[in-house]
């Protein structure tokens, strides 16, 4: 099976990407090949999915069975692309039906070879990423902000020469540190540059060789994320999309960097709706793979996403044939509880400088770093403690015909200390972020009515969000910024200096799944609902045919009906049987009576007795295997 171990053919597939040739050759060996005629179905719509299928040679078309018989065509499949990544790990159905389009060759990862394999070779599941046992083997979390749902299927860095083109600098200079410890006569001078030769080359190697390891890209079953590190600016930032909001995927060579074409590196960018939230990746090693990857891991999201949407609907039309609906009794019981009160922060998230409270009906509120309260009210405080302090000094140093001047002085100044700090206080009191599950709001205000500003904005509307953290104080205080791009916007919506930025996007995130989540099954409720009704409608109808066509109905209802309408020669009969198959055919329009024979229409295909005109072979075959 070497063939089969080409980065062609199993690097393709994400789960695969990182894996050494070893590891390949592994999986390649316990592939199996098989052969398809054209029009044989590789799998089959609703079928258990048991393995994953790698396509080798010929094509093949996917389409989906409607419930009308219908067919819906999904693509085209072309050789190398790969299905039922997902089966290697989880029991799961076909949500579609892969059809020969000509003879085919597709190789097989069952999912009992792929256990019995990680059984064999520990090291193989290590290298995917997979921890427990074989039979539940589950994904590790890759990085902090990682969803319990979620799988990593890619994670990469700049190429190496992102590395390589910095680090010459220091590795030129140890030979020239060198040279010159040769050049000067003096031994001690000479050691003591050898040295240095070791030590300042080779701390800027280890510390440009750590810039290279802490950017990374992950591209996961959901979203795409980006983290940047800089050491010594003490900078991070982390920007994530969902894979929705991508909307385009383009990949770059430098043209006149020569090395791009002699490495294979180059830029990959991200489009989504808004401009903002374009997302550019360089320095990245084979972009064009990258690229493919992406795209199939949109798609692979796509057919997730709408088997999911299948099983909620299929799972609430369940319930509402079982006459219960227990997620829509309590989202209304929640829903109806708390419409009349009012939300209240939760025990124990309401101090003073407080900075993260949590409300009852699960919204949080945010508010700025505590040190941009201490920066602001820092003057209003040393004003009021000096005012006290001249306070006292005016009733214990001070004489009488000095008190009369210092004692209005110092009250003076402790009112304005203490109006300053109230208004400064206020302010950043009041200055909030809220995130609910719907909505995120940033509110501005200023005391005494001045300003009262609200700025909405919808979670389904967010196509990147990034929290950014720069400097030596941010760093050791744990405070940044989290810029959010909308769909549409020309600028971004911004928390300044919170707490956590990090944890922030994560909430963020979180909350734009758990919406998702929450429409699909509204979504799911909705066609439950017309399905219910069409389905009861229907059972209606059938009901009434039955009884029209039983025979006691006919009795009671039309005794003498073929008696006072006898059937003509010629003509067809007006009332079919009720056993009859075409029962519930439409009742057929009136033929076009010709006056004259055509001539092409040879006599033999006419009934001379009757008066139904013989029909092709082809279709009265179908009719007698109804």
């Amino acid at each position: 099976m070497q063939d089969l171990t080409e980065e062609s053919l199993l690097q393709n597939i994400p789960i695969f990407a990182r894996l050494s040739g070893q590891h390949l050759r592994l999986i390649g060996d316990a592939l199996t090949v098989r052969s398809y005629r054209a029009g044989e179905d590789i799998f089959v719509q609703s079928q258990a999915a048991e393995s994953l299928l790698i396509l080798l040679s010929g094509a093949a078309i996917l389409f989906q069975a409607n419930a009308d018989g219908s067919q819906t065509p999904l693509a085209t499949v072309e050789p190398n692309q790969f299905f039922n990544q997902e089966a290697l790990f989880s029991d799961l159905a076909q949500s579609a039906t892969l059809r020969a389009a000509q003879n085919a060759t597709v190789a097989e990862l069952g999912k009992d070879a792929f256990d019995a394999l990680l059984k064999r070779h520990s090291e193989l599941g290590a290298a995917i990423g997979l921890s427990g046992d074989v039979a539940g083997a589950a994904i590790n979390p890759r990085f902090a902000e990682q969803r319990d749902d979620e799988e990593v299927l890619i994670e990469t860095r700049r190429h190496y020469w992102a590395f390589l083109r910095t680090a010459w600098i220091p590795l030129l200079m140890m030979p020239a540190m060198w040279a010159a410890a040769l050049v000067l006569e003096a031994g001690a001078l000479s050691l003591l540059i050898v040295l240095l030769s070791l030590v300042f080359p080779g701390a800027a190697l280890i510390y440009f060789f750590a810039e290279w390891r802490n950017d990374s890209v992950i591209v996961t079953d959901q979203r795409i994320i980006r983290v940047e590190r800089t050491i010594l600016a003490m900078h991070r930032q982390i920007t994530q999309v969902g894979l929705e909001s991508v909307q385009e995927i383009n990949f770059e060579i430098p043209p006149y960097d020569p090395f791009a074409r002699l490495f294979r590196y180059g830029s990959v960018i991200i489009k989504t709706a808004g401009s903002q939230g374009n997302l550019e990746l360089d320095l990245i090693p084979r972009p064009e793979q990258f690229q493919k990857l992406i795209i199939e891991d949109r798609q692979y999201f796509e057919s997730r996403k709408a088997q999911r949407h299948h099983a909620m609907v299929r799972d609430e039309l369940q319930r509402w044939m079982a006459g219960e609906n227990p997620e829509l009794e309590k989202e209304l019981r929640s829903a109806s509880a708390d419409a009349g009160t009012p939300p209240a922060p939760v025990a124990g998230t309401n101090g003073y400088f407080s900075t993260r409270i949590e409300m009852s009906n699960g919204d949080i509120v945010y508010r700025k770093h505590i040190s941009v309260w201490a920066q602001h009210t820092f003057i209003p405080v040393v004003i009021a403690l000096l005012a006290l302090t001249g306070l006292l000094l005016t009733f214990t140093v001070l004489s009488p015909d000095l008190r009369i001047v210092a004692f209005p002085l110092s009250m003076l100044a402790f009112l304005i200390g203490a109006v300053m700090y109230y208004w400064l206080d206020w302010d950043w009191r009041n200055d909030i972020y809220i995130i609910s599950d719907d909505t995120i709001t940033l509110v501005r205000k200023r005391p005494f009515f001045l300003q009262n500003l609200r700025d909405q904005v919808l979670v389904e509307r967010i196509d990147n969000v990034e929290s950014v953290r720069t400097g030596f104080f941010a760093a050791i205080m744990k405070y940044g910024d989290v810029r959010m791009s909308l769909i549409g916007a020309d600028e971004h919506k911004l928390f300044h200096k919170v707490s956590n930025p990090q944890l922030i996007q994560q909430e963020i995130s979180r909350r734009q799944h758990m919406k998702e989540e929450r429409r699909a099954r509204y979504d799911a409720m909705q066609q439950r609902q017309i399905l219910g009704e069409y389905l009861g409608a229907a059972g209606a109808q059938t009901s009434q045919q039955n009884a029209a066509h039983s025979p006691t109905s006919q009795r009671t209802s039309r005794p003498d009906a073929a008696a006072s309408s006898p059937q003509r020669e010629g003509e067809a009969p007006l009332l079919r049987a009720a056993n009859s198959l075409d029962r519930n055919r439409p009742p057929r329009l009136p033929k076009k009576r010709l006056n004259h024979r055509p001539a092409a229409v040879e006599p033999d295909n006419l009934q001379t007795g009757g008066s139904e005109r013989r029909r092709p072979p082809r279709l009265r075959a179908d009719r007698e295997n109804l």
